[in-house]
């Protein structure tokens, strides 16, 4: 074999290890940099890749006690924040993220719904629970009927609607007819009687 024909064996492998290796730091750091995005703000970024038609998260097994609730605090701040800065993509991704794991977050959203100061997220709480269909809410949406927020009135009645779809939430949800007539009545928002008004019609 000529020097020449050796050297640019050399050469070839020698550029061959350079690419592999430099591929290797790449993902490497990219690893990383995703480590670090799900650690500065991993129920975010969850949600993000939820947006893009991904499939929900499945928790890890061996997660503690502590860091499932570490877990839920900072995926309602995240929540919380989104609905009040109107950032669509991260209230749906969430939205998403809580129906795929309703027992996780039932506590969490149960107390948004019942007491956030601010009367939108008290309401995307609310509609959250709706969309979950679990009759053991009815009480909480009966009562949600005389919230101050015309946006947390109109939800509520709309759950309770959507409990007519089972046995079981139907029954649970027809104690809440009294208030829900009055509510088609006597509520001065229309978008409330109007909820109201499609809530009964399911029920009775």
């Amino acid at each position: 074999m000529s020097k020449g024909y050796k050297q640019r064996w050399i050469a070839a492998g020698l550029l061959f290890l350079v690419i592999g290796t430099g591929a290797l730091v790449l993902r490497e750091r990219r690893a990383e940099q995703a480590m670090r995005l799900r650690g500065a703000d991993g129920a975010t970024q969850r949600g993000l890749e939820a947006g893009r038609g991904e499939t929900p998260p499945v928790w890890p097994p061996h997660l503690t006690e502590a860091e499932i609730a570490q877990e839920v605090d900072t995926s309602l701040a995240s929540w919380r924040q989104a609905i009040l800065d109107k950032n669509a993509e991260v209230v749906q991704s969430l939205d998403r993220a809580f129906l795929s794991s309703p027992e996780r977050y039932r506590s969490a959203l149960e107390k948004s719904a019942r007491s956030d100061t601010d009367g939108r997220v008290r309401a995307f709480s609310t509609r959250v629970l709706g969309k979950q269909k679990n009759a053991a809410f009815a009480p909480l949406f009966e009562t949600l009927l005389s919230d101050k927020s015309p946006f947390v009135r109109q939800n509520a009645a709309w759950a309770l609607g959507e409990l007519a779809v089972l046995d079981d939430g139907r029954v649970a949800a027809r104690r809440a007819v009294a208030e829900l007539r009055l509510a088609r009545a006597k509520d001065p928002a229309p978008d409330v009687r109007m909820a109201a008004k499609g809530a009964l019609a399911r029920l009775e």
